[in-house]
């Protein structure tokens, strides 16, 4: 026995490690809303919006080029992206900071009473510590991929060809031209700066998403848990369906909390991905005929990223949607004819309340659920289709 509790402890202790992990991401940038670091912030976001004026005149000075035009816009969209991420995050930082530090105070396994309700919690963060794992290991081995295999090719392309000229890695227009090898690597360690904007900017952004999201979508599913426990021991009941109540407000306010904060982020989220997925192939095809075919492991690098964050915002709506309306159901349940009248208004309070699921919403415009992710994907389909029938 004294075994499992010091597991059920330490299980605990590591599902908290998710905040720290995606701590120490966002610190990189200077964008942890705990404890944002302004020097950092300001030279993230200085140079992404250098980097992406770059690049929009880059396109005007090249737009008769379909082709070039679609690659620089796949490589910049991440750097758009990025750059609206970081600064969502700044300028949202004290509502963030107060989130934080509600939600620090459910990592106390003596909030959870029974094992099902430990179950159910220790559940929905485990799947958020692997997720942000394996998130910012794709996003990591994409970016980099990207960056060092055009770096390869461009550089074997000019020791096979001397006339064909350096090209970096990323397209933007650039001040100096690379026409010798010394100012060619200058300019490439000028860009890969963009990994790491990508990596702590972008993908930690959607890693303190996720993590929050499924950290609340636990509690309602541990509170879902708990209310069996409490309408069948008639031992002061009345008082702990009070408790009830109260935490069922407080997840009620955590997850508007959560819809002010992030639906800016999920409406940009969604909207760039749409291009990303028509962009990606679009791209890969045109990079397999002009012979780049190392490329593709890139690309599906890329895609997988791309694709899995995709998948797991609108996952997170519908996880919200799931949990919050259970409640209600595990009311339902229970031997609630066995409770007396006061007791029933209680549970009434909390009934009519979950009728009115929690959502999330891209920009208050769209809800977000698990359907959206095809809505998307068929959009992109039909952006894809429509520029390759376009293709001169």
């Amino acid at each position: 026995m004294a075994s499992t509790k010091i597991l059920k402890e330490l299980e605990f202790d590591n599902t908290a490690n998710v905040i720290d992990m995606t701590k120490r991401t966002m610190n990189c940038a200077g964008i942890w809303p705990e404890n944002t670091n302004e020097p950092k912030f300001i030279f993230f976001a200085t140079y992404l919006t250098i980097h992406c004026s770059l690049a929009i005149i880059d396109i005007t000075m090249n737009i008769s080029n379909l082709t070039y035009i679609v690659g620089c816009l796949l490589e910049n969209v991440f750097n758009l992206m990025a750059l609206l991420k970081i600064c969502i995050c700044r300028i949202k930082k004290k509502s963030l900071a107060r989130l934080l530090e509600d939600v620090r105070t459910d990592f106390v396994i003596d909030n959870y009473n029974t094992l099902d309700e430990k179950i159910a919690f220790l559940s929905y963060n485990k799947f958020s510590r692997k997720f942000v794992r394996l998130t910012l290991i794709v996003c990591i081995a994409g970016a980099s991929s990207y960056y060092f295999m055009s770096l390869v090719n461009n550089v074997e392309m000019v020791f096979r060809n001397s006339s064909y000229g350096y090209r970096l890695p990323y397209r933007v227009w650039l001040l100096i031209e690379p026409h010798d090898f010394i100012t060619y690597i200058c300019l490439s360690c000028y860009q890969f700066i963009i990994i790491p904007s990508i990596v702590f900017g972008y993908v930690g952004t959607d890693c303190l998403f996720v993590s929050l999201v499924l950290h609340v979508s636990g509690l309602f599913s541990a509170l879902s848990c708990k209310v069996k426990h409490v309408l069948d021991d008639p031992y002061d009941r009345q008082r702990r369906m009070k408790d009830l109540i109260v935490k069922h407000i407080r997840l009620i306010r955590l997850s508007e909390s959560l819809e002010d904060e992030f639906n800016l982020v999920i409406l940009q989220q969604l909207v760039g991905n749409t291009f990303q997925l028509c962009l990606l192939g679009y791209d890969a095809l045109a990079s397999t005929a002009e012979g780049e075919g190392r490329m593709l492991v890139a690309f599906f690098l890329i895609l997988a990223c791309v694709f899995s964050t995709l998948l797991a915002y609108c996952y997170m709506g519908e996880c919200l949607i799931k949990e919050s309306s259970v409640l209600g159901d595990a009311f339902y349940h229970c031997e609630w004819y066995n409770i007396s009248r006061t007791e029933k208004k209680l549970m009434h309070i909390c009934m009519m309340r979950s009728t009115k699921f929690m959502r999330l919403t891209s920009g208050h415009l769209y809800r977000t659920f698990l359907s959206m992710d095809g809505y998307v994907l068929k959009l992109s389909r039909t952006e894809f289709i429509e520029s390759s029938c376009n293709k001169p």
